[in-house]
């Protein structure tokens, strides 16, 4: 009897229940209930959120911008069914004078809730996704020899921490590891891994992408050491691999990562090899300091003791990563042209992890065509036999 009463929507208290509510945890059957009254407060956050972040991942013009609202313009002028007050403001009077990078939000409470509705219609139709630009990532960027004797360069490479320690301070006796190449690959595949899984807003979600990250880098999460690039790789393979079904990413996705990793090694050009590494790692630093700001300030707001002590837990891995990033910082600023020296592996483990891709795919397409043409002689034989 517990267990048939655990199963059964919270909401409508009749159907068994099918899904959970990521926000709320509460258990609920249909898109029905997740509508429904007693679920609306955390179904049009969710909602709010979407909108808010859907605006943030629009290029910086206000071209691309308009069009989510102009979508929801035209709902208002084209159907006869959508009730409107005839003192209330339109749409582009109610939206004047605002930022819709930086006042998303105001941007929302300013929509009516029919506008919010077909905002929610759009996002579940799948069209607000054609309005998001695929995010180039800055490392693709070419740097011609004639920008570079500019004196000033437009560039989005991320800025390099200042004041950066050097690393003999660090190691006051020995050398430093050679096995410190192979960590930092290990660190740079999960940096590019979690640029490209949020679009390139990775910064707007500290927190959230600082998991991430730890996630995928054993090297920061653990005491891990690499014995060489490929291990490297394959380090954050296994992590992937080990993911929620939920959270999973494609085996191409992940390839491509290594790619990434070999033009950030190469760097923007011949005459300034390490600027890119520096640069991804100095981001590092920083997407850890936003993390630990958030998360004390999260510890001072909560007033639940398990919330307190697992941000609290979680603000601890972040400061040791902190430093680890650091640690590989300093180490890249003095050795880092040892790093030079894996292009070569790594563009082997690229082929050899594409190729054998290729070879599954093709041996599942095979597969799938034996399958099909199986089922039609069968389907055909019986129809004779009928």
């Amino acid at each position: 009897m517990e267990n048939r009463e655990e199963n059964v929507c919270k909401l409508c208290l009749t159907t068994k229940a099918k899904y959970t509510c990521p926000r709320c945890n509460v258990q609920y059957c249909s898109l029905e209930c997740y509508k429904s009254e007693k679920h609306l407060e955390c179904s049009e956050n969710f909602y709010k959120e979407c909108f808010v972040e859907g605006l943030k991942d629009f290029d910086s013009s206000k071209e691309d911008k308009q069009k989510v609202l102009e979508m929801l313009q035209r709902v208002k002028d084209d159907d006869p069914g959508f009730d409107s007050d005839d003192d209330e403001e339109d749409l582009e009077a109610r939206l004047q004078g605002l930022d819709l990078e930086n006042d998303t939000k105001t941007v929302w409470n300013k929509l009516t809730n029919k506008e919010k509705k077909e905002f929610e219609r759009l996002m579940a139709g799948g069209e607000l996704s054609t309005l998001v630009e695929v995010w180039t990532p800055w490392w693709n960027d070419k740097v011609l020899i004639s920008e570079m004797n500019e004196r000033k360069v437009k560039t989005r490479i991320p800025a390099i921490q200042k004041d950066i320690t050097d690393i003999s301070t660090l190691l006051s006796k020995g050398k430093p590891s050679a096995d410190l190449k192979n960590n930092v690959i290990n660190v740079l595949y999960a940096y590019c891994f979690v640029c490209r899984l949020y679009n390139g807003d990775y910064l707007s979600f500290p927190i959230e992408v600082t998991k991430e990250v730890l996630s995928v880098s054993k090297v920061l999460r653990d005491t891990a050491v690499c014995g060489s690039p490929p291990e490297a790789i394959q380090m954050c393979f296994q992590c992937l691999q080990n993911r929620d079904k939920e959270n999973l990413t494609s085996r191409q996705f992940n390839i491509s990562m290594i790619e990434d990793v070999i033009r950030i090694i190469q760097g923007p050009s011949q005459y300034n090899p390490l600027q890119s590494v520096m640069a991804a790692l100095s981001e590092l630093v920083l997407l850890f300091h936003k993390a630990m700001s958030e998360l004390k300030t999260d510890i001072k707001k909560s007033k639940e003791e398990k919330t307190r002590f697992e941000n609290k837990d979680l603000k601890k891995k972040v400061f040791i990563s902190l430093k680890k990033v650091e640690f590989l910082l300093s180490w890249t600023q003095r050795f880092g042209m040892a790093l030079q020296s894996t292009v070569t592996e790594l563009q082997l483990e690229f082929c050899a992890m594409s190729s054998d891709l290729a070879e599954v795919n093709e041996t599942k397409q095979k597969v799938e065509y034996f399958q099909k043409e199986k089922l039609l002689k069968d389907n055909k034989k019986l129809v004779q036999e009928i």
